[in-house]
């Protein structure tokens, strides 16, 4: 029975949970939480888990169709399990095969949030590079160092990648991806260059 519910928690996120009963989202992806009376949006989705800021209400998204309709776990899942059309076997053990489909699943979503992970730091590392670049640009100075320099000059390509990354084309991400080498190092050198910078002011 454990499997069930691992099963549901792990094919349907909060956060999709939380869109097929109504909820709508802003730019941020969060949302007005159902739980309390909420004029800002304060439900936030991360990892396939949901949190309210306002009322501290949490969990996968068996814990918020639970609450939602006021149900049990169990009839949590079977919810889902029929409005997400799941096929989970609820009154018997797994087969074999559903079991190897299930790690296939969890491997799956193992990659997809390594994948986020990166591109969410990768994110960050350009925006820093971005404001580096901002930096060095409003000094107008002659004795720019080289890593200085080199953040002016890719300046451009940085907000670039971060655009995409943040709101690009599955085919412009995954050009992105391909290369991320080239994004990685050039992030390190100017990055680097910058801690080192502060360590010695």
């Amino acid at each position: 029975m454990n499997d069930v519910f691992r099963e549901a928690s792990e094919r349907v996120s909060a956060q999709e949970a939380a869109r097929l009963y109504g909820l709508t989202f802003d730019r941020r992806g969060w949302a007005l939480c159902p739980f309390h009376p909420d004029t800002v949006p304060s439900m936030s989705f991360r990892d396939g888990r949901f949190r309210c800021w306002a009322c501290n209400e949490s969990g996968d998204s068996i814990d918020f169709t639970a609450r939602l309709f006021g149900i049990s776990a169990m009839d949590a899942v079977r919810q889902l399990n029929a409005d997400f059309g799941l096929l989970l076997p609820l009154d018997r053990v797994l087969t074999p095969a559903e079991q190897k489909q299930a790690a296939r699943r969890r491997e799956l979503r193992e990659i997809e949030r390594s994948y986020n992970a990166w591109r969410e730091k990768s994110i960050n590392h350009l925006d820093r590079c971005c404001r580096a670049a901002n930096r060095a640009l409003a000094r107008c100075r002659d004795d720019l160092t080289e890593t200085e320099a080199l953040a002016i000059r890719s300046a451009a390509m940085l907000e670039y990648w971060s655009d995409i990354l943040q709101s690009g084309t599955v085919v412009d991400v995954i050009t992105i991806f391909r290369d991320r080498k080239e994004v990685e190092y050039l992030c390190s050198r100017i990055l680097n260059d910058m801690q080192t910078k502060s360590k010695t002011a």
